[in-house]
């Protein structure tokens, strides 16, 4: 098969990244936007780590899963992959990844029906949008930036180098689309570029809101380049009651990444508070937590049901973060430790037992793997490891030590298969 031949076919499967599995011969064909029992006319358009790219070119005949987004930039935007897919068929695909990782490794274990989202829009507590150029193809068929352009949203689905500009997003909240068109309205009246991420070059670089669904906060980080930002009380005033809290951080670095190296604080609390359960947490703008708060407090639900089914000495929390688990858990145990290597989310940790008086939980700035053992004999602990899953001498300790009892929160199914 060559790139850019036409095919045609039906969707058989998902892989892992949500785009529909074309068989054509012995070749198969990773297509975005085309699910399981779509008739397609595609192209392959690229290779890339050893598989074949496509793009849907015509739905001849659509699966009966298939839907009519809500969203008007489904189909371009690489936000919600998956959006035109009926919610049943999603959690029975999603269902069927971990199944199929678990037999790989030859796991027996039975993988019960997915807990299904009460909300399946606006759920978000956290997005990072993109500041952006608007590109289009010149008179040679090269895509250049228009000039005065200005584009705020998210990256075009295969496309890491342009922006698709968002009228709405369903993700975050209907507010969020105000704070970005108000945002995209002051970068322009004070002449601030957009950054290009293939040359390098520009101003303005993500606008990153989050949320306190529970506590009607708001967060505002603005992004921008090594810049001295004009008039930020301006910019604090444009956003008036949609912003409780207001930053300007600065990447001054050519990575294409939403984190600042500094922060300044231009407007409110230095925090985002939120509560899920009866515990308020305290969130730096740096530091991670779940970012579906409904999900939070569902998946909060589910490992103190696991807690609850035996009183516990001494509960160990490993990737504590801001110490989400360990505050969550702190009733059902004589004490707690979380263990966690950003010392910054250690100080929002501790600041978050102060504030729901957790007297019996401690925090330590350190790596997980490094924890001397010999002083801690843990009954319970509590894993909650990034994708890339357990370090392999927590994993070594782990097997060691052999605690009675082990809960492993996983947002990669891959890396908990093999670790399991």
């Amino acid at each position: 098969m060559k790139l850019f031949d036409h095919i045609n076919g039906t969707i058989q499967a998902l892989d892992d990244d949500g785009k529909g599995v074309l068989v054509v011969g012995e070749k198969q064909v990773h297509i975005p936007f085309a699910f399981p029992g779509d008739t397609i006319e595609a192209t392959p358009i690229k290779r890339q780590q050893g598989k074949l790219f496509g793009r849907v070119d015509s739905v001849t005949a659509p699966s009966a899963d298939r839907i009519t987004p809500p969203c008007p930039h489904v189909g371009s935007c690489g936000g919600c992959p998956l959006q035109a897919l009926g919610y049943d068929a999603q959690k029975k695909w999603k269902r069927q990844f971990v199944v199929d990782a678990f037999a790989e490794h030859k796991l027996e274990t039975i993988i019960p029906e997915v807990m299904g989202a009460t909300s399946l829009f606006h759920h978000r507590n956290r997005m990072d949008y993109v500041i952006g150029v608007d590109k289009q193809p010149n008179s040679e068929g090269k895509l250049v930036s228009v000039p005065g352009s200005l584009v705020i949203g998210l990256k075009e689905s295969g496309r890491w180098w342009k922006t698709v500009n968002l009228s709405t997003c369903l993700m975050l909240s209907p507010e969020s689309v105000e704070v970005m068109q108000r945002t995209k309205k002051w970068l322009g009246d004070h002449n601030l570029r957009s950054w290009d991420a293939r040359t390098h070059e520009g101003d303005a670089r993500y606008l990153v809101i989050r949320e306190g669904k529970n506590t009607n906060e708001r967060m505002v980080i603005l992004v921008t380049a090594d810049i001295t930002l004009p008039e930020p009380d301006d910019f604090v005033r444009t956003l008036e009651s949609l912003a409780t809290t207001v930053y300007h951080a600065v990447n001054a670095s050519i990575s294409d990444v939403s984190i600042g190296q500094t922060y300044t604080l231009l407007s409110g609390p230095a925090v985002l508070s939120e509560n899920i359960n009866g515990i308020t947490y305290h969130i730096s703008p740096t530091a991670f937590f779940q970012t579906n708060t409904q999900g939070a407090t569902t998946l909060s639900d589910v490992v103190r049901g696991f807690v609850q089914k035996g009183k516990h000495e001494t509960v160990l929390d490993l990737y504590c973060g801001v110490g989400f688990f360990a505050l969550q858990v702190a009733k059902e145990a004589t004490r707690v430790l979380g263990i966690e290597i950003d010392p910054g989310a250690i100080v929002s940790a501790q600041e978050n037992a102060r504030l729901n008086n957790c007297t019996n939980v401690e925090f330590r700035a350190e790596k997980a793997e490094a924890l001397s053992w010999e002083t801690e004999s843990p009954d319970l602990v509590i894993v909650d490891p990034p994708r890339a899953g357990l370090h392999p001498d927590v994993l070594k300790l782990l097997l060691q030590k052999l605690p009675a009892r082990i809960i492993y929160v996983s947002c990669n199914y891959r890396s908990l298969a093999k670790e399991l």
